[in-house]
């Protein structure tokens, strides 16, 4: 073939092609993923608390957490975070709090029993038991072992988990160019670390039996509590829902759209953990949580800086479900 009907390959993109958005200035803006575990919790404790906020779904699959507009809102490039006019607060935990600070009263019910009393203790048990669990890992080694026999709901099905498996270094190299295009590298550097760890991790298989093993142990501990409750309340710490009860419910909503329900708590396994995720499923955050597809993928593709859709096409959704289970 002579050069000249070769054709040419497109430049690589470069993350400066994600400009900055136009937000408002009178609402509280959410950045986030709709697949991402961390940026779920934000939505349900949002939607709990019954806060306006304006969403903006971040492109992380092709990169536009490490855009430089987004690192100078969080130099890690990670989601969730939160901007408030002046204020910018990433990190889940820290967003938790701002929220539960700024939001309270009648019109705002509490998430977090009082400081220095048992209720609040339980609280943190809870979380910081989840936080040790990687949520990210455990979702792409279900796309790799099949021995495992789980039952995917959609969208994590067929075509998808193809799509997610065959993309599994692009998150990486986009991590990659950003790292050496940033001023701040510490963050970012480490972020890289732990991305090839999960990497590594996920696809060795004693590996991740230690994963599942982990959150079995979790989930046995979370029956024996529900169990020894006296008398039976609705929730972990009594008949208002809290934080521990979003953080339990959104891992097992996790577990549940991957296919784990029959391994860990069906026929019998955990009984009570069971009827619980029947009751989580029920309230009104958890049916606003579930996002149109459609509607997030059309969203993305409109965003998108035209070199970045070259050679996407069917499999934009997909790539885009990867990058949310790699990056958290």
């Amino acid at each position: 073939m002579s050069d000249q009907t070769k054709k040419i390959a497109p430049l690589p993109p470069t993350l400066e092609d994600f400009k900055a958005p136009v937000l408002p200035d009178n609402k509280i803006v959410l950045f986030f993923h709709p697949y991402n575990f961390y940026s779920q919790k934000i939505l349900l404790i949002l939607y709990e608390k019954k806060i306006d906020f304006f969403p903006y779904v971040l492109d992380l699959y092709n990169g536009e957490q490490y855009s430089s507009w987004f690192l100078n809102l969080n130099p890690k490039g990670d989601v969730p975070v939160i901007q408030d006019g002046a204020f910018v607060i990433p990190n889940s935990a820290h967003i938790v709090n701002y929220l539960e600070s700024k939001f309270r009263g009648e019109k705002y019910p509490s998430l977090k029993p009082p400081h220095n009393s048992r209720e609040y203790d339980d609280v943190m048990l809870y979380e910081h038991a989840v936080s040790r669990l990687p949520v990210g890992a455990l979702s792409l080694g279900s796309f790799i072992h099949d021995d495992l026999k789980l039952t995917p709901k959609a969208p994590f099905i067929g075509p998808i988990r193809q799509s997610c498996l065959k993309n599994n270094e692009k998150v990486i190299e986009l991590l990659r160019q950003s790292l050496e295009e940033a001023a701040n590298k510490t963050a970012l550097r480490q972020k890289l670390d732990i991305q090839i760890r999960r990497r590594d991790l996920v696809t060795d298989r004693t590996e991740f039996q230690r994963v599942l093993d982990a959150v079995r142990k979790f989930l046995l501990y979370v029956e024996q509590e529900l169990s020894a409750q006296a008398p039976k309340t609705e929730w972990l710490l009594g008949d208002d829902i809290t934080l521990a009860d979003i953080t339990l419910g959104l891992l097992l909503h996790r577990l549940y759209q991957l296919g784990f329900e029959n391994y860990y708590w069906t026929f019998g396994k955990l009984p009570g953990v069971e009827a619980y995720f029947l009751r989580f499923r029920q309230r009104e955050s958890y049916h606003r949580l579930q996002p149109s597809n459609y509607a997030i993928l059309r969203e993305m593709w409109v965003r998108t800086p035209g070199n970045y859709k070259l050679g996407a096409g069917a499999g934009f959704l997909g790539m885009a479900m990867f990058a949310a289970f790699a990056h958290k």
